[in-house]
């Protein structure tokens, strides 16, 4: 008989540890760099009367036999009335006949698979000894970087850098409730320079820190701007650093941590750009010396979303988890 299956996002939650995201991470960009993951450039619907704009991603994944669309909505006003800032719907259809298979609540999905792809990145780039992770931003994405990095380094103290000192202090006091370790807000943006990890997950278009500021050998996960008018990362970070990217063709279009140095004449050849998947298949090499300064650049992909959506489907039909809606 088939069922079709609601996931909530406690639902989401509940059924897939951050470790269990971070192996399916691995799986999500070797397909996409060997180019068995079909995935389109997404849709993109500007709403500029709401200062709000919808995503549509969908993807095809044969490595977990499955079909996926996911509708993303951002609206950039709802943070000033106590409503999230994205919302979102990831539909999953079987590979082998098209049949829906489950509906999730996408925005936890979002959140635990940008960690994950973090948290990745960071156990592949960043030096073996890095002990202090600074954090910019204070929302849900910031959330599950500080997890994903935790998940795969041994971190001492965690720094985060927020635009809202009543919200900074209260993100810090939930992480601190939740994995026990040092976190502190951070003041001053000298202390930038004690950071061997950054993660950048905030809604700027304009660079959070600036260059001088870095220490030598950091690694920087860059998750935050998604827009080609938008970036995190100053280019002058961008011109000297190793770049990892997601997707190529989706970072160069996409990505203006990237599309900003081009047109600047700070970033040149791309084509030396080495996605995830590559390090991961063994094909390229991540950080080579230890001084050097590595960006992983993700503007997020939808086979990420799908390989944790259908991880958790499967997971499901074994253990009866989510609420079947017929």
């Amino acid at each position: 008989m088939h069922t079709l299956r609601y996931f909530s996002r406690q639902a989401v939650e509940e059924g897939v540890t951050m470790t269990e995201a971070i192996e399916l991470m691995k799986e999500a960009f070797r397909s996409l760099s060997v180019g068995e993951a079909v995935v389109p450039l997404r849709v993109n619907l500007p709403q500029p009367q709401q200062n709000a704009q919808t995503l549509f991603m969908p993807v095809y994944l044969p490595s977990a036999v499955a079909l996926g669309l996911k509708m993303v909505t951002i609206f950039r006003e709802n943070p000033a009335q106590n409503l999230p800032l994205i919302h979102g719907l990831m539909l999953v259809m079987d590979g082998t006949n098209g049949q829906p298979m489950a509906l999730l609540d996408a925005e936890y999905l979002t959140a635990l698979r940008t960690g994950a792809a973090s948290g990745l990145a960071t156990d592949l780039l960043a030096r073996k000894d890095a002990t202090v992770l600074a954090v910019f931003g204070t929302g849900a994405q910031a959330r599950t970087q500080v997890e994903g990095v935790t998940a795969v380094r041994a971190l001492q103290k965690v720094l985060v850098f927020g635009r809202n000192a009543e919200n900074t202090e209260l993100f810090c006091k939930e992480l601190r409730a939740k994995t026990g370790l040092k976190i502190e807000v951070a003041h001053a943006p000298e202390q930038l320079l004690e950071a061997d990890i950054i993660c950048a997950a905030t809604t700027s278009n304009v660079p959070v820190f600036k260059h001088l500021h870095l220490k030598k050998g950091v690694h920087i996960n860059g998750v935050g701007s998604y827009r080609p008018e938008a970036r995190e990362i100053p280019g002058q970070t961008m011109q000297v650093a190793t770049i990892v990217v997601d997707q190529r063709t989706a970072a160069v279009a996409e990505a203006g941590d990237i599309v900003l140095p081009i047109k600047e004449g700070l970033l040149r050849d791309t084509s030396n750009f080495v996605e995830l998947g590559e390090i991961i298949l063994g094909a390229k090499r991540g950080r080579i010396s230890e001084d050097e300064i590595t960006v992983f650049k993700s503007v997020g992909n939808a086979v990420q979303d799908l390989a944790v959506a259908s991880y958790l489907v499967r997971k499901a039909q074994e253990g009866n988890l989510g609420v079947v809606l017929g």
